[in-house]
C-alpha cells in the first residue's frame, strides 16, 4: 500500500522537471498596411465614370439651354440697341428710342429694366451648371484619363463632345452677356432722357431725387450686385469668338479660368 506522506516526504531532487509552459506568441503586425485595391471598400465604386458625369451634366446645361436660347429670341433685344455718340454727330436722324413724354420715358426703363431681370437670373443658374462641368473636367480629365467599360478610341470621342459642349456653353453665356450689355446702355440712355424733365414742371415733370433713387437703383441691377453675379465675366473678345466659332479647346479653361469664374459669382 502506498504511504500516503510520500508526496510530501519525497526530495524534490527526486522529483522530475516540468518545462514550464510557453504561451504561443502572436505574430507582429506591421504598423500601416497597404489597402488591396480588390478587397478594400472603399476602392469599390460601381457608379458612373467621370466622363460620363461630365457629359450628363452638359446634357442638363443644354436642357435649360434650349429654352434659355429661345428667350433671348423672344426678348428681341437687339431692339434696344443704342447708336453711338459719334454717329449721332455725323447722321442727323431721329432717335428711335425716344417716347416723347416722361410716361413714356418712364414705361420704356421698366421694359428694358424687366427684360434685364429676365435674362440675368436664368443665365446665372446656367453659369453655375457650367462651373461645377469645368471643375469636373479640370479635375479628373487629362490626357492620362483612361477608362475601364470604354476604349481608348470611345474615351477620345468623349472628350471632344464634353470640350465642344463646354465651348457651346461660353458662347450661349457670351451672348447672354452682350444682350445685358445692350439692355444697360438702353437704360443709361433712356436715364438721359429722362434727365430732361427734372424739375421742368407741368405734367412731365420729375423730381431731382425721384430720378436719382431711379438711377441708383438701375446701376444696382446692371452691376450685377442685385443678383450677385458679374456677368461680364463672360464677355469674350473677338479672338475668343474666332476660336469658339472653330471649336478650339482655350488653354484659359484652366486653374485660372476656373478661379475668375468662380469669382463671379461673390459680385
Amino acid at each position: 500500500m502506498p504511504n500516503p506522506y510520500d508526496d510530501i516526504l519525497s526530495s524534490d531532487d527526486n522529483e522530475p522537471r516540468r518545462e514550464p509552459r510557453q504561451e504561443p506568441t502572436a505574430k507582429p503586425q506591421p504598423l500601416f498596411t497597404d489597402p488591396d485595391p480588390l478587397t478594400d471598400p472603399r476602392f469599390q465604386y460601381d457608379g458612373p465614370e467621370p466622363l460620363e458625369i461630365i457629359l450628363n451634366q452638359i446634357v442638363a446645361f443644354d436642357e435649360k439651354g434650349e429654352v434659355f436660347s429661345r428667350l433671348l429670341s423672344e426678348l428681341r433685344v437687339i431692339d434696344h440697341k443704342v447708336e453711338s455718340q459719334v454717329k449721332r454727330m455725323f447722321f442727323v436722324s431721329d432717335d428711335p428710342h425716344t417716347r416723347g413724354t416722361l410716361i413714356g420715358e418712364k414705361q420704356y426703363h421698366l421694359l428694358q429694366e424687366k427684360k434685364f431681370r429676365m435674362i440675368i437670373e436664368p443665365m446665372r443658374e446656367l453659369a453655375e451648371v457650367h462651373l461645377s462641368t469645368l471643375k469636373k473636367f479640370n479635375t479628373d480629365i487629362d490626357e492620362h484619363y483612361f477608362s475601364v467599360e470604354k476604349g481608348e478610341k470611345d474615351v477620345e470621342s468623349d472628350k471632344i463632345r464634353a470640350m465642344d459642349g463646354i465651348n457651346l456653353q461660353r458662347k450661349i453665356l457670351a451672348e447672354a452677356t452682350d444682350s445685358l450689355q445692350i439692355l444697360e446702355a438702353g437704360l443709361e440712355d433712356t436715364e438721359r432722357r429722362i434727365k430732361g424733365y427734372v424739375n421742368a414742371g407741368g405734367r412731365n415733370n420729375i423730381s431731382q431725387s425721384e430720378f436719382d433713387m431711379m438711377a441708383r437703383k438701375r446701376e444696382e441691377l446692371t452691376s450685377g450686385r442685385e443678383h450677385h453675379f458679374d456677368f461680364t465675366f463672360f464677355d469674350i473678345n473677338l479672338l475668343d469668338k474666332t476660336a469658339l466659332s472653330l471649336g478650339v479647346w482655350q488653354k484659359e479653361t484652366s486653374s485660372q479660368y476656373l478661379g475668375k469664374l468662380g469669382k463671379a459669382f461673390s459680385h
